[in-house]
């Protein structure tokens, strides 16, 4: 069956590890901290509005979501990560949930790392990026909010990320498991290249 995310559906939402699917299925994964974009994105790749609901809280949602494209892969929206919330102070981390979804062997096809082009890697992006490099996973780097800038910010911005992958790619090697030039999005905007890019990485892969 061609796949062309004509048929999207939400199939499951876990708060803990027995509610994952059990499933041959590959996943594509996207991670990034709090407030980056995932759900417009996700909203932006599927071709729906409502399909993934954005919160105006960092850190509020703590779930993992299942999306099944066409019966045919899943796309897997984790928790952001940050800054969290606690009795007397705000501390940055990832959630439990998440730790507990990498800690479990499943079919991986990549993960997308989002990062907002505005501000580029943070330090929790890196330690993910290094988790990911241990353990051999493919990720590619996608770049959101790029209509919060000008084209020539834009360009300088990104310029800068690619400089540190390659960077990176020079001092691990074939330790690193990046895709080495970034997607940039305009999720906001209807028929945005980016995202039309990305639709078509996401398929190259499953």
């Amino acid at each position: 069956m061609s796949v062309q995310f004509n048929k999207v559906e939400l199939t499951a939402v876990a708060a803990k590890t027995d509610q994952f699917p059990q499933t041959s299925l590959a996943e594509v994964v996207l991670v990034g901290r709090s407030n980056v974009g995932k759900s417009t994105l996700l909203n932006a790749l599927c071709r729906k509005k409502n399909l993934a609901r954005t919160s105006q809280t960092p850190g509020k949602t703590q779930l993992v979501f299942f999306f099944t494209v066409d019966d045919s892969f899943y796309l897997v929206d984790l928790p952001g990560y940050g800054f969290a919330q606690t009795s007397k102070k705000k501390e940055e981390k990832f959630s439990r949930i998440t730790d507990q979804y990498f800690s479990q062997e499943r079919k991986r096809a990549a993960v997308l790392l989002l990062l907002d082009i505005r501000r580029g890697f943070a330090d929790l992006d890196w330690q993910i990026a290094d988790f990911l490099d241990f353990h051999h996973i493919p990720w590619q780097i996608v770049l959101t909010k790029a209509d919060k800038l000008s084209r020539s910010r834009q360009n300088d911005a990104r310029f800068k990320i690619i400089t540190e992958l390659q960077e990176r790619r020079e001092i691990l090697g074939e330790e690193s498991f990046h895709y080495d030039s970034p997607i940039m999005v305009k999720a906001n905007q209807p028929n945005d290249a980016g995202v039309a890019e990305l639709r078509s990485f996401i398929l190259s892969l499953v």
